[in-house]
């Protein structure tokens, strides 16, 4: 298994405003334990020393046996390289174009072939990322390794219906079907390739795997994420050399293209934009909510939205109070949201935390968000979270009253060691813990631009579901509704459907205004008695001109 083939570029690509000036790729395959490579791979070309005005990386996996997984695969790489894209049309909706029209051409070829599929698309405005079936592409940025793209195979099928209630999860991972494909480049035009709409915004630093099913199968998240931390050459050796260290006696074809983001001629990033934005004339907003039991017997969360208000309360106390308690905070949230300012929302939680103690039992965390006028307004007790983000980037979030906060802020652990540390349901404040809690929050309201999303959840929702997480899966979505969805498949993928209950609300900001409820049609009797005798009249007409044809 030491059939290696290796390739590597140097790429003069600028991207304004995000500090990088040029991107290292590299590639390698190897045949495996397999007699023949289906795997293929390629880049755009370019003019060593030239800058770019783009560029593209692609690996496909060819299916079919004998020749036809080896011809597809790289049929597809070769034609997606060859295909030029410009104008007024928005990126995504051509590279989707062009994916179902090859998709269209292999199906009719007759090969019986067939390919997945993922490439990047660098442009000045940031990378467009996007994949057909299960090959796959990795971000590692800040020391997180995160997926970028969803599996298309039966078991996301399976999970929507998880998701909907149609199934459980523990039927959905053992159904037999689960790792077939349920998108693949060859099957025809009818293709919906897990794309992002919006382009993310790369960092110096950042690097970007796209390999074949031949690499995470053999590698961990870890071991992938370990080679990931080296230079664009060196990471595909590494894990060239980690996948044939395993010695598989059915190793498969693999493949990886590996992509280092590098800074400019000076890495800093240009100051923010201070001038004022325009602001919204709506505060049109789409919004989808979801709770789960998660691996408990029962949900503690509860949550609301209205007039504005989007809140999760966490209950903490286990049995019926923490239901009960946070049952009563977002009761008085309810009840009393049409009497409070954006920037009074610690007076809401004065009230929900008096309404808890007045249960008698259990504590609840609470996090909320306000969007009245055109402004964001958000604060939280304990560690349920807001996120507020702008262009796929979280732009604020709120802190944790927490042991494990209060130790990041010592420097004496870093916000990723919050998730899984023993310490993590220690909180310093919680609705119902007293009478006086010092519930100012001090968080600047956020002016709201079309487009600025948020969401707000409790902490079994975040301990599983990253940061790097949501904005990866806003960039892919249209409506709030896709946004929720993608993530909540991924905290069931993360956890296995287990861990705390989980809520989240997320919602997207418009500049639409609210759709005009459709207004009832009334039926008027004389004009139903006048269409009646007009098809009267209509039907002895043709009774006479029918006599009179057979006469």
């Amino acid at each position: 298994m030491d059939n290696l083939e290796k390739n590597t570029l140097k790429i003069r690509l600028e991207f304004p405003g995000c500090g990088v000036g040029g991107i290292a790729a590299a590639s390698i395959q190897c045949q495996g334990a397999r007699e023949y490579q289906e795997d293929s791979c390629g880049f755009s070309e370019v003019n060593p020393g030239e800058p770019a005005d783009s560029f593209c990386a692609v690996v496909a996996d060819g299916m079919g046996g004998l020749n036809a997984g080896a011809f597809v695969s790289d049929y597809a790489v070769k034609s997606l390289l060859g295909q030029e894209f410009g104008g007024e049309i928005p990126l995504p909706e051509q590279l989707v174009a062009a994916l179902r029209r090859i998709s269209g051409e292999i199906a009719a070829g007759g090969s019986r072939g067939g390919t997945t599929l993922a490439a990047v698309f660098c442009r000045r405005e940031g990378v467009y990322f996007f994949s057909v079936g299960d090959s796959r592409i990795y971000l590692l940025r800040g020391g997180v390794l995160t997926q970028l793209t969803e599996d298309e195979d039966y078991f996301s099928v399976l999970l929507d219906r998880v998701i909907s209630g149609k199934t459980t999860y523990k039927q959905a991972e053992n159904d037999p079907d689960r790792g077939s494909l349920s998108q693949y480049v060859g099957s025809g035009t009818f293709l919906t390739p897990d794309i992002s709409l919006t382009p993310m915004k790369p960092q110096p630093g950042d690097r970007l795997l796209i390999c074949s099913d031949g690499v995470y199968n053999a590698l961990s998240s870890e071991e992938i994420l370990q080679s990931m931390t080296l230079s664009a050459g060196a990471a595909a050796e590494d894990i060239a050399g980690r996948i044939l260290a395993k010695g598989y006696t059915n190793q498969d074809n693999f493949t990886a293209v590996t992509l280092e983001f590098q800074p400019g001629e000076t890495a800093e990033l240009p100051p923010e934009q201070t001038a004022e934005p325009a602001p919204v004339q709506y505060d049109g907003c789409d919004f989808s909510s979801f709770t789960g039991a998660g691996g408990c017997e029962r949900n503690e969360d509860s949550f609301f939205t209205g007039g504005g208000i989007y809140a999760v309360a966490d209950g903490l106390g286990g049995h019926k109070g923490g239901e009960k308690a946070s049952a009563a905070a977002v009761d008085y949230i309810a009840a009393h949201a049409g009497e409070f300012s954006p920037d009074r929302l610690e007076l809401l939680f004065e009230g929900a935390n008096t309404a808890v103690r007045e249960t008698g039992e259990g504590m609840s965390t609470i996090a909320a968000c306000f969007a009245k006028d055109g402004v964001f307004s958000y604060g939280n007790v304990g560690d349920s979270r807001v996120y507020f983000l702008r262009g796929g980037r979280i732009i604020a979030r709120t802190k944790d009253h927490s042991v494990c906060q209060a130790a990041v802020e010592l420097g004496q652990l870093t916000p990723e060691q919050i998730r899984f540390s023993e310490d993590r349901s220690r909180l310093l404040k919680a609705l119902g813990s007293s009478e006086r809690l010092d519930l100012r929050q001090g968080y600047e309201p956020i002016q709201i631009q079309p487009g600025d999303s948020f969401v707000v959840c409790s902490d079994g929702f975040w301990e599983y579901v990253h940061e790097h997480d949501m904005e990866c899966d806003r960039l892919k979505s249209s409506t709030s509704a896709e946004w929720l969805r993608r993530m909540i498949k991924r905290r069931m993928l993360n956890s296995g459907d287990g861990g705390d209950n989980y809520t989240a609300i997320c919602g997207i900001f418009t500049d639409l205004p609210p759709q005009e409820p459709a207004k009832k049609r009334r039926f008027d009797r004389r004009l139903l008695l006048a269409a009646g005798l007009a098809a009267v009249m209509l039907c002895a007409l043709a009774a006479v001109l029918i006599y009179l044809l057979l006469k």
